[in-house]
């Protein structure tokens, strides 16, 4: 949400600078998430406020934090005349995604450009202004929350707006010229049969409020979150008045968005306004909650004195219903449908005492046990060894984009096109690191990543944790040795094999490791590893024929009577007629390592043709 100094001073008096309104907002919960620019907040909020995307809603927070009053605009909400029969338009509603839609036609007004105190702020916001009309409709959402939308009433193909679900193909221009192609997921407002607006995100060009525009019809409406966010998901508009209305919002704010609209429209564009309709099936009614002063004393710590209670609830525009020595009933505001339980009032309380002056005091109990699970503590180990094999560890996105394969799971309301599943396998976040590093000049670089893999196996959703090591698979014959494991297998399959259990995979520049699997497989070091022996090694230089694999020589190397401790392919480079893999060997002392040797590439020649440089 972005915060113009200039548009907070209109609700807060306050002389402190950007920068300390800045501290005032993190201890609410509202981070800087990009530099101060311009007197310019842009902040970060990660609680389920969306009273928070209004600056009024930002601004009551933080004049309760100061303690300081809030200056609310002065609305008029006298009703107005209800509109002439033969000039209402007819609201027809058959849509479940619709909770309210509230209508009102001002006719007689003059589209001008906006008077410099609204563009400044639109400016300020980073929206360009349009025309009057227009940017008070803006206005009052960055204001209040609440979107809002004007129409041209002699645009309209009839004297109704039917609001239903689209069809498969039905197509919609809208303002900024883009078409748009919708489905049946999507709800739709016609006049006269003809599409004019994507409800609750986008209007259409055709109605759209120009400089000959003389009678219009407002609307602010209510709308279920989830369809809104589907829907703009699919068609991939994100835009202000997406990001309001895929949030849970109460209905009542329509009430004061469309009268402090009207007021504008009004006072700077003139004409006279009547009500036209108000589809409200199902209103919504107040709610009330409990505050135990007891439980807020347990997870506080500290008493905190009645009349603060009732100054900070006051101030965040809490009714408070009942009294008593134990509790205080409340009437939560209309405008926070994020509060649910009591701990929710709580932690209103604490945010706006400020949790700083909780105080501080030493441990009198004896320090709670570390309740970490085993299996995290044993990730650590891992990433501990490979970084000190040179690795560099990365976290990638688990989100990647759907390639139709089995098992994979898809996102149904997915952010963007190619962000629409959740992966099966840590290779392709990691290949894009190795990508940019090589972009970088960066060679020769061993990347790993621990991360979830996700799969649905029938009707079961499983996730499982993995360690991919990727640009080498030299470093697996080391980390398996630090964990212990001094005896595994490469199957034809590429499977890396522990007393007969399969503990991952391997191909010649990467491997990956089940890691609820290895964990259970890992011992301890002795106190003496080894006693001390002078190892032999050698580099045998291998040209296979293109069909085999690195698994396929390990196999035939396995099956001879060797005395050899490790063996390892240093590198394997792609010749015009052979593969071409140079593998070291290792050797206890006194080994008779030439025969050995001379035994190794006469059974590699004679049972897959392999020749050697060595």
């Amino acid at each position: 949400m972005k915060v113009p100094l200039v548009w907070l001073k209109d609700y807060v008096e306050t002389d402190k600078s950007a920068k300390e309104l800045a501290v005032s907002f993190t201890q609410l919960g509202l981070m800087l998430d990009k530099p101060i620019e311009n007197d310019v907040l842009d902040l970060e909020h990660r609680l389920d406020r969306s009273d928070w995307l209004s600056l009024i809603g930002c601004a009551r927070d933080l004049s309760a934090f100061e303690n300081i009053p809030l200056k609310l605009p002065k609305i008029s909400l006298t009703p107005v005349k209800p509109v002439k029969p033969q000039d209402k338009i007819q609201i027809d509603v058959h849509s479940n995604a619709v909770h309210r839609f509230k209508t009102r036609i001002i006719k007689g007004i003059k589209v001008a450009p906006s008077p410099s105190w609204i563009t400044d702020r639109l400016k300020a916001y980073g929206m360009e202004p349009i025309n009057n009309i227009v940017d008070i409709t803006n206005f009052v959402m960055i204001e209040y929350g609440q979107t809002l939308h004007a129409q041209d009433l002699a645009k309209l193909e009839g004297s109704d707006i039917t609001i239903r679900q689209a069809k498969d193909g039905e197509r919609l221009i809208t303002l900024l010229g883009t078409e748009i192609t919708l489905n049946k997921d999507a709800f739709v407002l016609t006049s006269g049969g003809k599409i004019t607006v994507i409800g609750g995100i986008v209007g259409g060009k055709v109605t759209g409020v120009t400089d000959t525009t003389i009678d219009i019809i407002l609307d602010s409406g209510n709308y279920d979150p989830k369809v809104i966010r589907q829907v703009s998901r699919k068609i991939k508009v994100i835009n202000e008045s997406v990001s309001r209305n895929d949030k849970f919002l109460n209905p009542s704010t329509i009430d004061l968005a469309i009268s402090r609209a009207t007021n504008l429209i009004l006072e700077i564009a003139g004409g006279a306004a009547y009500e036209n309709d108000d589809y409200y099936p199902l209103p919504v009614s107040p709610k009330t909650m409990v505050l135990h002063f007891a439980r807020l004393k347990l997870l506080s710590g500290i008493e905190v004195p009645l009349t603060t209670i009732k100054r900070i609830f006051k101030a965040l525009e809490y009714s408070i219903v009942e009294e008593s020595k134990e509790t205080l009933t409340l009437e939560v505001p209309y405008f926070r449908t994020d509060i649910e339980v009591e701990d929710d009032l709580i932690a209103d309380i604490l945010r706006i005492n400020n949790y700083s002056n909780i105080p501080r005091y030493p441990l009198t109990t004896p320090v709670p046990l570390d309740i970490t699970p085993a299996i995290y503590h044993f990730e650590d180990r891992l990433r501990d060894l490979l970084l000190a094999q040179g690795a560099h560890e990365h976290i990638t996105n688990s989100l990647t984009t759907s390639n139709g394969q089995s098992g994979e799971i898809t996102l149904a309301n997915a952010l963007t096109a190619d962000q629409n599943a959740l992966r099966t396998h840590l290779e392709p976040g990691l290949t894009r690191v190795l990508s940019t590093y090589k972009k970088h000049k960066q060679i020769g670089i061993t990347v790993f990543e621990i991360g979830k893999v996700f799969r649905k196996q029938d009707d079961k959703y499983l996730e499982g944790r993995v360690l991919t090591v990727m640009g080498t698979s030299d470093s697996l014959a080391t980390l398996l040795v630090n964990l212990g494991i001094t005896q595994y297998s490469i199957s034809p399959q590429h499977g890396i094999f522990v007393a007969n259990q399969l503990i991952g995979t391997i191909s010649h520049d990467s491997y990956t490791l089940v890691i609820d699997v290895l964990e259970p497989l890992v011992t301890s070091y002795p106190n003496i590893i080894s006693e001390f022996t002078h190892p032999e090694s050698r580099d045998l230089s291998l040209l296979a024929p293109f069909h085999l694999t690195y698994a396929d020589i390990i196999q035939v190397i396995n099956q001879l009577n060797l005395t050899i401790s490790s063996v390892s392919c240093k590198f394997y480079t792609k010749l015009s007629d052979s593969n071409n893999y140079l593998l070291t060997f290792t050797w206890p002392e006194k080994s008779d390592i030439d025969s050995e040797q001379t035994l190794i590439l006469t059974t590699l020649k004679k049972s897959l043709n392999i020749n050697s440089k060595s």
